[in-house]
């Protein structure tokens, strides 16, 4: 397992940007407003793939370590990372031989989904923004749920991603995937304010918090919870639950403000000579990265050992 090129995986689950924190108290819902805008963002479908070390050389001097990626993970390779800057803000949603990837800004989430080409974006609807498929069915881009059209009630499952930063993803993958940066791809800052339409689209905020709290929200077996950043950095960078009746671990990496939730368990696809889930204890360093009580491997926040 370590400081081997095998790469050993937590069992990823499904990981919301932001969530509404669980409690007692009944919460009345507004009637969501929609917001459709579909001119306001163009969508990238298919951009040329290259690899993080090639796109690193190419625009050497225009890509920062500390810059904000989406990355994702898949079986028996490294996945790739997709920066911000250049493709997130300019165009929301991708889609991709390797997933469906978006960015809200406003709502706080990037994540994925899995691949399509045939998604655009579409607006927004109470504070979240939606994506249409070609057969007219509206989606949640935060839950993955069609909410609208002839696929209504539809669940699209989450795959593996994460944000983290270039400098992090590329140092750990370089051989990662990346999207060939062409001169028309230029990096453009991120914007500071929230999109007008995205706000009018929003229902009365949840008082018990203010309405810019970050949160890592986790979702499993229809059970839904949100944990404050602030928290998960008093924990030291763990936080062990149960949801749906799963044993969860909710990680968190400072140097790159990364979140990410797993089940304490190898996942049995992804290790070699398993046939079942074995458990493990991840425990927190001192450099923030995780290793486990069992074998004493090393984690990163991405779930490989």
């Amino acid at each position: 397992m370590r400081c081997t090129t095998t790469i050993v995986r937590l069992v990823f689950l499904g990981l919301l940007g932001c969530a509404l924190l669980e409690s007692g108290e009944p919460i009345v819902a507004a009637e969501p407003v929609l917001i459709a805008k579909p001119e306001a963002f163009k969508t990238l479908v298919n951009p040329a793939c290259s690899h993080c070390v090639t796109e690193a050389k190419r625009r050497a001097g225009e890509l920062k370590p500390t810059d904000p990626v989406l990355a994702w993970t898949r079986p028996g390779r490294r996945g790739g990372a997709i920066p911000y800057r250049f493709f997130m803000e300019p165009y929301r949603v991708i889609n991709d031989s390797y997933g469906v990837f978006v960015y809200d800004p406003e709502a706080g989430f990037a994540r994925g989904f899995p691949r399509s080409l045939e998604f655009s974006f579409y607006g927004w609807r109470n504070g979240i923004m939606v994506m249409k498929h070609k057969d007219g069915t509206l989606f949640s881009t935060l839950s993955g749920r069609a909410f609208a059209g002839p696929r209504k009630g539809e669940q699209l499952k989450a795959i593996p991603t994460i944000t983290t930063q270039w400098g992090y993803w590329t140092d750990a993958y370089p051989s990662s995937v990346a999207y060939t940066m062409f001169e028309k791809y230029q990096p453009i800052e991120l914007r500071k304010d929230d999109n007008t339409d995205s706000v009018r689209s929003r229902g009365p905020a949840d008082k018990r918090l203010p309405t810019k709290t970050p949160v890592v929200g986790v979702s499993y077996g229809g059970k839904i919870r949100a944990y404050r950043q602030a928290d998960l950095e008093k924990a030291g960078g763990l936080i062990r639950d149960t949801i749906g009746g799963k044993r969860v671990v909710v990680l968190w990496y400072a140097p790159t403000k990364s979140a990410a939730a797993y089940s304490p368990n190898l996942d049995p696809t992804k290790t070699p000579g398993s046939k079942s889930p074995q458990q493990v204890t991840l425990e927190v360093q001192k450099d923030g990265s995780f290793i486990d009580r069992e074998t004493k491997s090393r984690w990163g926040i991405e779930g490989s050992a």
